[in-house]
């Protein structure tokens, strides 16, 4: 597997820069994980901080695995960043190992990182007075979240994936191994999660209350909860997706806010559950201005698809002017309000992982899995209501109230990087459930944005499983020799 060199772009939780820096620069490139550097909380504070970081940079690529084949994000010209014409390809159906999305390496480089923190931090409670057992659990609580989290996305987007545990420490350890089992490296995470669950902080100290930048955007007991229940729904467990489901709802650590724009303007509302975080301050910024702006030179529109969706409920505020405006550009990551829109020096846009609307609408596709379909509408309906609508129309079909909820998790979370898994978890059920109903679904809503000249290969792809996932990069399968191509992709290149 790639080697890759760590460098900081800023810090996210409180840490001296002198600490980051001493870890990666003073310790020799080749050797980036070494019991040598692990003497202090600090250096273990450090560390952590730079995990966040490499969440940080791997956002165009969870928003792109999440979206790129989904029914939501339209693609605007061909002119855009390598990744965003990596999306266009693969909305089209043409993926192949060469496709800049294949690339994994920026979410391993946040697994490294969590990695040295599972391994190196208990060594530094005999080290440093100041750093004991409670706080050294704490500290990987979040690690392991960090590392779950990544994986997360690795398994949804290549369904099996080399399983890191280690850090890397030099040459002598390459990362050099086959793929695991998907279904195998959740339940690893799961493990994990649930065992280090009780020792996640509620809440952090703020140095700002009115921006909550360390509870939003580090890894509490409510962000472990939802990632939780987030992997078990995936996993078709419906009575530990509810669970911690219920864990975060009773909380009262969160609640829906009447003003969805403040989701994203300032962010780390009272909605929020786990934002990574920019900082423009802090020169920690982003491109959603250049993606989503409200000109031809943008690289994302609407799709016809989902603006229907909304003229068919025409009084829903996520509608015109708050997900997107009268032209169809993305509106929800550039405007303040209806009408007026962020001055271009404010790109610091929090990149939302997990939110309330989310949990309560993960726990709704649970209990229509279960049957509960009416106790399914009501929590439906609280994101409705809040957006200015009437009540579900309830019905006996679970087919047709998974589609319903297929439709306001697209309306609520348009273009947060949702919507693809969403339907993928869906079409997986064919084979939990050995119901291709399923399978059918999934498929209708994947073709629901792709262009008539494409339909029939669409189809014919989605036939086949494996088209499901990406393929595995031509770089990594040169550099790892142990890491075989999927069967599916294996077969459409002979």
């Amino acid at each position: 597997m790639k080697k890759i060199k760590y460098y900081i772009l800023g810090l996210l939780v409180t840490c001296s820069v002198s600490s980051c820096e001493d870890y990666l620069t003073v310790l020799p490139e080749n050797n980036q994980s070494s019991f040598e550097y692990w003497e202090t909380k600090e250096d273990v504070e450090a560390v952590l901080a730079a995990g966040y970081v490499n969440l940080r940079s791997c956002v165009e690529t969870f928003l792109l695995w999440g979206e790129a084949r989904g029914n939501g994000l339209d693609y605007l010209s061909t002119s855009g960043s390598d990744l965003q014409k990596a999306g266009r390809k693969l909305r089209d159906f043409d993926i192949l190992p060469d496709n800049k999305l294949c690339d994994y390496s920026k979410p391993y480089a946040a697994i490294a990182m969590a990695n040295a923190v599972i391994k190196y931090a208990s060594d530094v409670v005999e080290k440093d007075p100041s750093f004991d057992r409670n706080m050294c659990r704490s500290f990987m609580a979040e690690a392991f979240f960090q590392r779950s989290l990544a994986y997360f996305y690795l398994v949804r987007t290549f369904k099996d994936t080399p399983f890191v545990v280690e850090p890397y420490v030099d040459d002598s350890a390459p990362y050099v191994m086959g793929k695991t089992d998907g279904t195998t490296i959740l339940k690893s995470c799961i493990s994990d999660l649930e065992t280090y669950l009780p020792n996640a902080k509620e809440f952090f100290p703020e140095v700002d209350n009115d921006d909550p930048i360390n509870t939003k955007g580090r890894a509490t007991q409510w962000g472990i909860h939802a990632l939780l229940a987030d992997m078990y729904l995936w996993m078709g467990d419906y009575d530990n997706c509810i669970s911690h489901c219920n864990s975060v709802i009773s909380s009262g650590r969160v609640g829906l806010i009447n003003n969805g724009f403040m989701n994203f303007f300032p962010g780390n509302s009272n909605e929020g559950i786990f934002e990574i975080q920019y900082s423009n301050p802090k020169s920690q910024t982003n491109s959603f201005q250049t993606w989503f702006k409200s000109s031809s030179d943008g690289y994302y529109k609407i799709t016809e698809y989902v603006n229907g969706l909304f003229d068919m409920e025409s009084n829903d505020i996520r509608g015109l002017n708050y997900t997107y405006n009268a032209d169809g550009y993305i509106w929800k990551y550039l405007g303040v309000d209806k009408t007026t829109a962020r001055a271009a020096s404010e790109n610091d846009q929090n990149y939302i992982i997990y939110r309330l609307a989310d949990v309560l609408l993960m726990k709704a596709e649970a209990l229509i899995m279960q049957g509960h379909n009416e106790d399914a509408a009501d929590l439906i309906d609280r994101t409705r209501e809040r957006a200015g609508l009437g009540e579900t129309t309830l019905s006996d079909d679970r087919m047709v109230m998974l589609e319903t909820l297929l439709v306001e998790r697209q309306k609520e979370f348009f273009g947060e990087g949702k919507n693809w898994f969403d339907l993928l978890r869906i079409g997986l059920r064919s084979e939990q459930l050995n119901d291709t109903q399923y399978k059918t679904l999934f498929v209708e809503q994947a073709l629901k944005a792709v262009g008539a000249s494409r339909q029939s290969l669409g189809r014919a792809t989605l036939a086949n499983s494996g088209s499901w996932y990406l393929p595995y990069s031509e770089d990594e399968l040169s550099k790892n020799p142990l890491l075989e191509q999927s069967d599916y992709y294996q077969s459409i290149s002979n």
